[in-house]
């Protein structure tokens, strides 16, 4: 590649795979990263980052609306958690609560967590989320919070390449530090860096968050709280808490996902006609079938972010930038 400054960490990690495969790689436009130019064996294409030159537009298009690929993928057999899509706080939206009874609400549109309110139980926590969420979209989604934990499944032309999988950020204690001083070390651990770049595995935890001193004291702690050598705090708990105050660890779980759930992430893809696509998943087990009653999909990303699976915080990494560039240049 010609010398050209590069910020997008997407666009970076496949630049620096590229130079290590030969492939000649450059920006179509200087100082525009929207557009990537590769040249290999005379054949040339341009894609947008993790988003390949292969995407039909109308399955970009899709995949951004929610309430649109959720019908397709529950037209496809697969499993989504029950969901209503209201404009506002209304007597539907009381009822789907009721008969729930802990539900998310999240902007129809929007991406990122933003808006999101999870592990909504009462109808004043649901009128103060819809009004959250409308701040980020005309229309809002109402969905049945499904226990477990969230995974993302890699799909790269019809098979699985990479699972990482989340759970809420917690402590193991040495007996001589503070939670404080712990989180403040978790704060440092989650900088991961290789010789192109360095990434956050996960936002730092915020010291001052209310949401964290909440669950605190409902331990019985604070964050001056010696922990004991081998005991585990758990920081957050998803009771009526904003998405974007949670910290989530990630690790790689790529060995542990189940051909069932493998099947049903490669299907999602499918149904939305999507070749490189991110399959959010949430469940109890990944390496138990997901059912309507255990689990669901969440979202169908199709430019997903593929540096957590190179650079997990925990477990080992995954080649997947390989993996995209080989799939760009099949025949």
């Amino acid at each position: 590649m010609t010398q050209q400054i590069v910020q997008n960490l997407q666009n970076k990690l496949i630049v620096s795979k590229a130079k290590e495969m030969q492939i000649d790689c450059k920006l179509l436009l200087p100082g525009c990263e929207d557009f990537l130019e590769l040249t290999y064996r005379g054949k040339t294409i341009i894609i947008n980052k993790t988003r390949s030159h292969k995407l039909p537009l109308m399955s970009g298009f899709l995949a951004k609306n929610k309430e649109a690929s959720n019908l397709l993928l529950e037209r496809a057999g697969l499993p989504v958690p029950a969901y209503i899509v209201v404009p506002h706080m209304c007597e539907e939206a009381e009822h789907f609560l009721h008969t729930y009874r802990n539900v998310t609400v999240k902007p129809l549109d929007a991406s990122c967590s933003i808006g999101v309110t999870l592990g909504i139980k009462s109808v004043e926590q649901l009128e103060d989320a819809i009004q959250l969420a409308k701040q980020h979209s005309d229309k809002i989604m109402i969905q049945k919070y499904v226990e477990g934990n969230d995974y993302r499944v890699l799909v790269i032309a019809g098979k699985v390449v990479a699972v990482i999988g989340y759970e809420l950020a917690s402590l193991e204690g040495d007996g001589q530090s503070t939670i404080e001083q712990l989180i403040n070390q978790l704060n440092e651990a989650r900088i991961i860096r290789n010789e192109v770049c360095e990434i956050e595995s996960f936002p730092a935890i915020n010291i001052q968050s209310n949401a964290l001193h909440a669950n605190l004291r409902a331990q019985g702690k604070t964050i001056q709280y010696v922990v004991e050598q081998g005991e585990r705090v758990e920081l957050f708990s998803i009771d009526n808490i904003p998405a974007g105050e949670i910290s989530e660890i990630n690790m790689n779980r790529t060995n542990d996902i189940c051909a069932a759930n493998a099947k049903i992430a490669v299907e999602a893809a499918r149904a939305l006609n999507i070749d490189v696509a991110g399959i959010d998943i949430r469940c109890q087990d990944i390496t138990a079938p997901i059912t309507d009653e255990n689990g669901g999909i969440l979202e169908v990303n199709a430019l997903p972010d593929m540096s957590t699976h190179l650079l997990p915080f925990q477990g080992s990494s995954i080649d997947v930038y390989t993996a995209y560039l080989e799939y760009l240049f099949e025949d």
